[in-house]
């Protein structure tokens, strides 16, 4: 698609739930700016919308820019992609966690400045994921940290729970209570013999270097390189896990004994019982991940 796409034949679609609700201060701006630049702005109103909108305004040939979180991003790449026409995607953070459009994409903090980008900013070719059939910008998970995004989308209803508040709860949360029901995996990198069946702590897949508000699972991770990183943590007990929450959170992991990295550009997963997965924060289960990087795939204002 050409990089000089009117401004006229341009989506906005702000989710005015992210960050629970706190997204709604971004609506005069995107309505003024959209309204400047000649762009269609819709709101939307229930799940699935954003990814439905996303869908029809590629087939139309329409560039899109979604302002939300990781979850409004996740829902509006699987309508581009499901599309599978390459329209422009900008993007402006509004939600508790933004990791990919934060910490992966570096994109500005400032609303301002973060509406200019999405308009105008330089178009690049940014890697994307696809397993069993849905899609991720930014990472997807087995093991305890997709455990605590199933408990951070229960304690969403709680007051003041939000952002690195409510990942640093939901997590305590599951290493006290839910430690115990960490997974048994078996997994291939590539066309790689099967590592052997073990328990793990979790396996991450990224396409940046932090989720879970932050949390820099994957330090070298580069969405342009067309590979995905791997982080698999061993089983460990419960007081030396608790120790180095810490330790991953930083990033500072890498060395330690129970960890290891791997690139691939696909990824095979089987668990004996049936587990939570978590895409961009978003949640489903499975008993079998068939996961592969999709070079290129995005083609994204930064």
């Amino acid at each position: 698609m050409d990089s000089s796409l009117a401004a006229s034949s341009l989506l906005v679609v702000l989710n005015p739930a992210a960050n629970r609700g706190k997204a709604l201060r971004y609506r005069e701006l995107a309505r003024k700016k959209a309204a400047e630049e000649g762009a269609e702005y819709i709101e939307t109103s229930r799940a699935g919308e954003a990814e439905e909108r996303a869908r029809q305004a590629a087939n139309e040939g329409r560039a899109v820019i979604v302002v939300g979180g990781d979850g409004s991003i996740h829902e509006v790449v699987n309508g581009l992609l499901a599309a599978e026409k390459r329209v422009p995607l900008g993007i402006v953070a509004a939600g508790s966690g933004n990791d990919f459009a934060w910490n992966t994409l570096q994109l500005p903090h400032d609303p301002v400045e973060a509406f200019e980008r999405a308009f105008h900013g330089t178009l690049v070719n940014i890697d994307a994921g696809r397993v069993n059939g849905r899609y991720f910008a930014n990472a997807f998970s087995i093991g305890l940290d997709a455990d605590i995004a199933v408990t951070a989308h229960r304690l969403k209803r709680w007051p003041f729970m939000s952002g690195q508040r409510l990942y640093y709860s939901a997590t305590l949360k599951q290493l006290l209570f839910g430690y115990h029901r960490c997974p048994q995996l078996a997994f291939r990198l590539d066309e790689c013999e099967w590592m052997e069946l073990r328990r793990y702590v979790l396996l991450a897949v990224s396409n940046g270097p932090t989720y879970g508000g932050g949390f820099r699972i994957n330090p070298p991770a580069d969405p342009t390189d067309g590979w995905l990183r791997v982080c698999a943590i061993d089983y460990m007990p419960l007081l030396r896990a608790l120790r180095l929450l810490p330790v991953v959170q930083r990033g500072e992991h890498t060395g330690l004994p129970e960890v290891r990295f791997f690139q691939a550009q696909r990824i095979e997963i089987k668990s004996q019982s049936l587990v939570n997965i978590q895409l961009d924060g978003e949640t489903m289960c499975a008993h079998v991940c068939q996961a592969e990087v999709l070079p290129g795939a995005l083609y994204v204002r930064v």
